[in-house]
């Protein structure tokens, strides 16, 4: 990268944005010298993408106002000998000197060493970034690395592995059912084969009757049961200090892919401000301050791309979603694999599945607004950074720490609204306490009631059994959003379907005795 000052300027103002570094840039004063930096250095030479020194700028405050260094030269040539004498294997460093008013800033460039000379070690210890800081690397990351290494001459395929003491029985049967409907559209071949050969040749289940490991985590009742690193975590991380809470609405998700996407993607929604903005045609609508289809993209990308080696789910590394002040972000265990941070970026075509196996089984599943868990086009990355730039906020950014990858959606810095009261925790089995409607007739509540049950039950309860599309309207909703009001209540006995999905005159009703008084 050619540095300028107007580079430089723009770099400032979006770490001014953030009052901090981040993971890929790292701002000294350096007005007494040499600062230490080996740590430094190492940690970016571990990183997939390498990072950026930059001298002569001070951050006290956020601020992060160009000072200068006063003999640019002997600096370089002091941070260059440091590299050289603490670093194992050293990096290529790249400086550039730029001329401000204020006075030199040095720039240095680190570049990434390549993975089969990884991990660089300085004083004993190797250390990658995180956020806007080095950290020493675990044993189950150094061992990650290693397995990467391998995965550059021969293919590891994790998802193949199979899931023991599992059978079909342990996968859900509508999803079955609506998997197999998908691959025999899809796929010409498959058209005439059993149910059980299809899920054979796709690698739904071994030739023993098992599930392999991508069949249970697309397909299965509770693939947390064997594997309980599959599980989804997220919260809402409060700015509060010492002796304040730091977390609200922490919850943990479980299921197989379909609905770990569909119930974190409904706890985004819930826990995301509204904003009011105008359309195009003039009018004024209200919408999440984050665009969700943005979201979602990221959401689903880490679920199926997640690492999925027994150094990630033999150590509990889950995926990971926090809600912050400035930031919503997405963690999963695991790097980018056959395609680079710049090119998933690029306007190029950049397309590489890390379970190539659970990939093409999320391409055939659907969520209950008919839309598939992945696309498979290759260009989910370029319309998060589209649907971001339309809303005007910050660009996302992501970050490949080859251990893990974390995707961040910046907040807009002047929300005018925040929610601050705390709000209970979701997933809490509700059924012993249960709601009563405008007339005082007790409504039912399954086990883990979603965003519009409660609304949706309530309408059958004080109007009777009615057609889907009636409901909606009478609702405010739309067809697939009362689908999957409905899914856990009809899963669990609370209302029945009173014909077959999708004939006109099928009408939903409440089961009578499923309200709870």
């Amino acid at each position: 990268m050619e540095w300028t000052a107007e580079t430089l300027d723009s770099v400032l103002d979006e770490l001014r944005a953030r009052r901090g570094d981040t993971t890929s840039i790292e701002v000294k004063r350096a007005a007494g010298g040499l600062p230490n930096l080996t740590e430094t250095l190492c940690a970016f030479a571990n990183m997939p993408e390498g990072g950026t020194i930059i001298l002569g700028v001070d951050e006290a405050g956020g601020d992060f106002n160009i000072t200068g260094v006063e003999d640019v030269a002997s600096l370089e040539a002091r941070v260059i000998s440091a590299n050289r004498q603490s670093v194992r294997p050293c990096p290529t460093l790249e400086p550039q000197t730029i001329r401000c008013r204020e006075g030199d800033v040095l720039v240095i460039e680190v570049i990434a060493l390549p993975l089969k000379e990884r991990p660089a070690v300085t004083r004993g210890h190797s250390y990658l970034r995180q956020s806007d800081g080095d950290y020493r690397m675990q044993d189950h990351e150094l061992r990650m690395i290693e397995v990467a290494k391998l995965h550059v001459e021969e293919q590891v395929d994790y998802d193949l592995t199979p899931a023991h003491g599992r059978n079909r029985e342990d996968l859900i049967p509508e999803l079955v059912e609506a998997y197999l409907k998908e691959v025999r559209a899809q796929d010409r071949r498959l058209r005439g084969r059993t149910d059980e050969q299809i899920l054979q040749l796709t690698n739904v289940l071994k030739a023993s009757g098992e599930p392999t490991l991508a069949g249970l985590y697309a397909l299965g009742d509770y693939p947390q049961g064997q594997y309980p690193s599959l599980t989804v975590t997220a919260a809402v991380q409060l700015p509060g200090g010492e002796g304040s809470p730091r977390n609200r609405n922490l919850q943990d998700f479980t299921g197989p892919v379909p609905v770990l996407l569909a119930e974190v993607m409904e706890w985004v929604e819930d826990n995301l401000d509204i904003v009011r903005r105008y359309r195009p045609d003039g009018h004024m609508e209200s919408v999440a301050e984050l665009p969700l289809n943005a979201v979602r993209e990221l959401v689903a990308n880490a679920l199926v791309h997640r690492d999925l080696g027994p150094n990630t789910l033999g150590t509990g590394k889950g995926i990971q979603v926090r809600l912050r002040p400035d930031a919503l972000f997405i963690q999963s265990p695991g790097g980018l694999r056959g395609v680079s941070l710049e090119q998933l970026e690029s306007v190029e075509h950049a397309q590489a599945a890390v379970n190539q196996r659970l990939y093409q089984m999320a391409k055939k599943l659907k969520l209950p607004d008919g839309a598939a868990v992945i696309e498979g086009e290759g260009g989910g990355i370029r319309e998060v950074f589209r649907s971001v730039a339309d809303r005007g906020l910050p660009r996302p950014k992501l970050t490949d720490a080859s251990v893990r990858f974390t995707a961040w959606l910046w907040r807009a810095a002047d929300r005018s609204r925040r929610r601050d009261e705390v709000l209970p925790p979701r997933g809490v089995p509700e059924r012993k306490a249960a709601v009563d409607s405008p007339a005082g007739l007790p409504m039912p509540a399954s086990s883990r009631p979603t965003r519009h049950e409660s609304h949706v039950l309530r309408l059958l309860v004080e109007s009777g059994a009615m057609p889907i599309r009636e409901l909606a309207r009478t609702a405010g909703l739309s067809v697939s959003q009362i689908r999957y009001a409905l899914a856990r209540p009809i899963a669990e006995g609370l209302v029945v379907m009173e014909g077959r999905q999708g004939q006109r005159d099928t009408r939903y009703r409440v089961v009578e005795g499923s309200r709870i008084g």
